[in-house]
């Protein structure tokens, strides 16, 4: 999808961008069953939303969506700082759509900061020359361009957060909290990292899982071996402000166990639906890998391992939307 005269303006470029990144979500919120995650039938360890709030949330965040990748476009020869910048100015708006959209619940601030950076710089590359679909080298490229604008974020955010403890201000995020007394970075260290658990889990993974994931039959239980690939070794910043870092060491244990099991596909649903109720019960719920894997889908969608038809697979028997 290069820019010659009889290629897709970058307006239904963008447009094209936003939508497979909406499409992720949408896919990962109707994977089923997410422990402790809302899925298509169980809100998981959550009382406060459902799988309908969070359609609600892809929807409102669509339009901010093709923003990010116009910005992207329109700042591609910016500084990796300045084009961060444009993306944080962009990203307040979107959260306040999200915020508007879901009755004031959180569904996708995570998601927000991290595909804020992803399609900002997918825009960028796309206005530099590279083609759709992506090549494994573009997405290099594009991890490369995401950790030199997060990085600036990273410093900027610590810094304010400093500031702000020191004049005495307490209303701070979970993982704002979490940043500073335990120097856990969560969603902005992956960023600034570019992504290393995407590179060296995720888009391996999906690659390999290819001919499998790219029909809609087998999507689901790809996508449901990734999440616990994710889960195992993923450290998730909700799980510790839920259940405490114990709580993680015990998670991550879990999946990695489930993980080298390598169950037939029947029992793997019977131990994830089961794992469900013991993270509901615990009031824990895996997040930043629900954002991961939402990323992964987009990227996956990006690269064409596979179609938006792939992800119309069916969540489970009780399903009604």
């Amino acid at each position: 999808m290069a820019f010659t005269d009889d290629s897709p303006s970058p307006s239904a470029t963008a447009t094209y961008i936003a939508s497979l990144a909406r499409a992720s979500l949408v896919a990962e919120a109707r994977l089923t069953p997410k422990p402790g995650l809302v899925d298509a039938v169980s809100n998981g360890a959550h009382t406060d939303m459902d799988i309908t709030t969070f359609l609600a949330s892809a929807r409102a965040l669509e339009p901010l969506f093709v923003e990010y990748v116009e910005a992207g476009m329109v700042c591609g020869d910016a500084t990796p700082s300045e084009l961060a910048a444009e993306m944080r100015a962009i990203g307040i708006r979107a959260e306040a759509a999200m915020f508007a959209a879901t009755d004031g619940v959180n569904t996708h601030k995570g998601a927000n900061f991290t595909f804020a950076l992803i399609l900002g710089a997918t825009g960028a590359l796309v206005s530099r020359g590279h083609v759709l679909p992506f090549a494994p080298e573009d997405t290099t490229a594009m991890f490369r361009l995401v950790a030199r604008m997060a990085e600036g974020l990273l410093d900027h955010d610590v810094r304010e957060l400093r500031q702000r403890t020191q004049a005495g201000d307490t209303n701070l995020t979970h993982g704002e909290r979490l940043l500073l007394e335990r120097g856990m970075q969560g969603v902005r260290g992956e960023a600034a990292q570019g992504y290393p658990l995407l590179r060296s889990t995720v888009l391996p993974y999906l690659h390999e899982a290819e001919p499998r994931i790219a029909q809609a039959a087998s999507a689901r239980e790809e996508l449901l071996r990734c999440l616990v690939k994710i889960m195992a070794v993923l450290e998730d910043t909700n799980v510790v402000h839920r259940g405490g870092p114990d709580a993680l060491v015990d998670h991550r244990a879990y999946c990695h166990r489930l993980d080298a099991a390598a169950l037939p596909y029947t029992q793997l649903i019977d131990a994830l639906a089961a794992y469900d109720e013991t993270l509901t019960r615990r009031n824990v719920s895996p997040g930043g890998a629900a954002d991961l894997l939402s990323l992964g889908i987009f990227l996956g969608l990006l690269e064409g391992l596979f179609g938006v038809d792939a992800l119309a697979y069916e969540t489970a028997p009780t399903e009604i939307y």
